[in-house]
């Protein structure tokens, strides 16, 4: 156990009263959201804690998003950044969660659901995992899309504690034993989750190479065009549009120049041509080992991608846009 990235607790009875070099294990730090009795009415029991090995990702990258404690429910969220991350993914949210069996599982999974919502819309890139002792409560029954990882009785003949995440096949989950005096089996989750990158293969696309002067040139192809030409020789109007947009087609074909890129499945969308670039004048500056060049190449790079960003975005707002001006 030792090895885990990340050790998830509930129901640890941890109060104000417990230093957190307590239960510190070497290597891990401790990140805890204990019962308050003010919002619970009790003082003693429930309670979540996460302990996040240093070697996965260290205390600095480790952030706390939202906790909550009333009488139906009780959660801790944390925002990771691992040292190494699949590209797909820009950071983990975890959140740990203790549901107590006398608890209003409906109030409690809407509460979760909407925790869950607003982040997922504040980090759309992250991967997010939701674990813990649900007791009656099933999350999927308010959000169908995620995927139950743990499928074998944890208390008894019940199972009780649930790891959710919107990936198919995340986890491969194994019994273990109980965690001291626990009456619930401990759980074992070994990753089971293929990248895009190896699930899909790249695909390849022709894109055109525009320039001003390119622009002026077909500007000047089409000014000269008789386009009389294919009205007199349509004998409809399916036929008159095929006509002039082939005709189109071969115009630009044959004054803008072409090439062929490679697509991979992880690819995010508002990488271009100037993100790559600056991508290889920050390797060349960490490979030159010069600590100037290297801390200018990593700005321009974040200035570069933030104005990617900015373009890709306006791009599809602006083709949203586009489609409200037509139904109008």
């Amino acid at each position: 156990m030792r090895d885990c990235c990340v050790i998830c607790l509930t129901e640890t009875w941890l109060s104000d009263k417990v230093p957190d070099s307590a239960i510190q294990l070497p290597g891990f730090s401790v990140h805890r959201a204990d019962r308050s009795q003010d919002l619970t009415g009790k003082s003693r029991g429930g309670g979540v804690c996460f302990m996040i090995n240093n070697s996965w990702c260290d205390y600095a990258n480790v952030h706390p998003v939202k906790s909550f404690c009333s009488p139906d429910l009780e959660y801790l969220m944390i925002k990771c950044r691992p040292f190494w991350l699949p590209r797909e993914f820009t950071a983990v949210i975890i959140t740990a969660v203790y549901i107590p069996p006398q608890a209003d599982t409906d109030r409690a999974l809407r509460e979760l659901y909407s925790a869950i919502s607003s982040e997922e819309t504040a980090h759309p890139e992250a991967a997010f995992i939701t674990t813990g002792d649900f007791n009656k409560g099933n999350l999927k029954k308010v959000s169908p899309k995620l995927h139950q990882h743990i499928h074998f009785n944890t208390r008894g003949d019940r199972l009780l504690d649930h790891c959710y995440t919107p990936f198919r096949d995340a986890y491969k989950a194994l019994p273990r034993a109980p965690f001291g005096q626990s009456d619930h089996r401990s759980i074992l989750l070994l990753p089971a989750y293929r990248q895009k990158l190896k699930q899909e293969a790249p695909t390849l696309r022709t894109v055109h190479r525009w320039s001003d002067q390119l622009a002026s040139t077909l500007r000047d192809c089409f000014d000269h065009a008789d386009w009389e030409m294919f009205h007199v020789a349509a004998n409809d109007i399916d036929e008159y549009t095929d006509s002039v947009c082939g005709f189109i087609r071969k115009c630009v074909e044959d004054v803008v120049p072409s090439r062929t890129v490679k697509s991979f499945p992880n690819q995010k969308p508002w990488i271009n041509g100037d993100v790559r670039t600056a991508l290889a004048a920050r390797s060349s500056a960490f490979a030159s080992a010069n600590t100037s060049d290297y801390k200018h190449a990593h700005y321009q790079l974040r200035k570069t991608i933030k104005a990617a960003k900015r373009e890709y975005r306006d791009r599809v707002e602006q083709q949203f846009d586009m489609g409200l001006c037509g139904r109008d």
